[in-house]
């Protein structure tokens, strides 16, 4: 059987024309592990797991080749993969998060998701998800979790969930119908908000080589303490802003601080579940885009920050829009994403902190320690930084970046740059920002 691809996903098929491997490597993917206390059937674990992956057709599907549609297979007889202990606990935790960090995930044979059981003791165990991120967006991981818990219990209990009130084929088919509509309007928007760009040219740490491949190197640091970040948040909730406008808003500035324009371009993606019965499943929901800042010489923090706010706003509405089109749209900004040119990429992603409620699997309890994207690490280019707050508030960033453009210590020196203006923007009232 098949469905049409939603827009996510038929956006991801097109990046891959711009930069081949960037989105089917098995190795993109995303993981998450949860650490349960008590008791454990694993013979009722794997049969809620194959109910998960019947559940839910982005879990059982490929991409059909040549066209906009996904094949939706049957998958049966899937289990969870048995690891021994170590007998530590803690390093058993840290075993199983390598593991699925380095763990492929073939996408065009389903399901796009392996499972692992560790079972340190009899009451406790470690349960952990590896995903391919095609079929699955961040709030995905924590959905998948929480319905196999449920399936799990249901099971133990003799009954069954509800069917899903909608199923992701149908979503995609009402999306693109939709989307359809508005198509002509989204794409003048987008030519008024991109009339005369040009891509920015950065200072490099090494010298620019035409067509050479990008060698990503990834960086993992804490940006700000706990305490740090609350100032981020109440400053923001002040200034009628969002976290992820704040962050962003510094980040700009620190790239400004390593160009000669004012007229910046940043690569971003929005999550955008747009009808409540989307709310609950499992598959991908996010849009890459494109935000345009331009920033003004002695400027106050709230000023930009309003300003940064308003380009978000009006580039989330606009942010279903069929990539193909959008670089259709700037063919300028394409030699610079193929490597012909020294490219303009720069993207920055905020994640929400991470949920700490607890699941119950009949009588025993997790709770996610650990969840994150493992993209593969030898196709980056530019610069990349995903930023996200820990359980404990601080805020952490993994930033990969091309080892052909950035040393590392040019890599460490723009990260300090970014802390640096969060630190004094959040400490200035109406002062100049730069």
């Amino acid at each position: 059987m098949r469905c049409e691809m939603s827009l996510s996903q038929r956006n991801a098929i097109q990046a891959e024309e711009i930069r081949p491997g960037a989105v089917t490597n098995p190795r993109n993917t995303m993981n998450i592990v949860v650490d349960v206390r008590g008791a454990l059937d694993p013979q009722v674990l794997d049969a809620a797991f194959c109910d998960l992956i019947a559940r839910h057709e982005p879990l059982r599907s490929r991409p059909a080749a040549g066209t906009t549609q996904m094949e939706i297979e049957s998958v049966e007889d899937v289990s969870l993969e048995p690891l021994d202990t170590s007998g530590d606990p803690a390093t058993d935790a840290n075993r199983l998060a390598a593991l699925l960090d380095k763990t492929p995930v073939d996408l065009g044979s389903p399901p796009s998701v392996r499972g692992f059981l560790l079972t340190c003791h009899p009451q406790k165990h470690l349960i952990g998800l590896v995903f391919h991120h095609f079929a699955v967006d961040p709030t995905s991981l924590r959905l998948a979790i929480a319905e196999l818990a449920a399936l799990y219990t249901a099971r133990l209990r003799g009954q069954q969930l509800p069917p899903n009130a909608m199923q992701y084929g149908q979503y995609a088919r009402w999306q693109v119908e939709r989307l359809a509509g508005r198509a002509a309007s989204d794409r003048e928007a987008w030519l008024t908000a991109l009339a005369g760009v040009q891509p920015p040219r950065y200072e490099r740490d090494i010298s620019f080589r035409p067509g050479s491949s990008p060698a990503s190197r990834v960086l993992r640091t804490e940006l700000l303490d706990h305490a740090e970040m609350r100032t981020v948040l109440a400053w923001s909730r002040r200034h009628r802003s969002t976290p992820f406008t704040t962050l962003l808003a510094a980040f700009a500035l620190a790239l400004r601080a390593r160009t000669d324009t004012d007229d910046l371009l940043l690569a971003t993606v929005f999550e955008q579940r747009d009808r409540p019965e989307a709310r609950q499943l499992i598959g991908p929901f996010i849009y890459p885009t494109v935000l345009r800042l331009r920033t003004r010489s002695g400027e106050s923090g709230p000023d930009w920050v309003t300003r940064v706010r308003t380009s978000v706003t009006g580039t989330y509405q606009r942010a279903q829009f069929p990539l193909r089109d959008l670089v259709g749209a700037v063919p300028q900004l394409v030699p610079g994403l193929t490597g012909n040119e020294p490219t303009w990429y720069r993207m920055f992603e905020y994640l929400p902190n991470v949920d700490t409620a607890g699941f119950t699997f009949g009588e025993a309890q997790g709770k996610v320690t650990h969840s994150t994207g493992t993209e593969q690490e030898d196709n980056h280019m530019g610069f990349f930084l995903r930023v996200r707050r820990t359980p404990q508030g601080a805020l952490v960033g993994r930033t990969a970046y091309d080892a052909a453009e950035f040393s590392e210590a040019g890599a460490l020196a723009l990260l300090d740059d970014f802390r640096s203006h969060l630190v004094r923007l959040c400490a200035m009232q109406e002062t100049a920002w730069r």
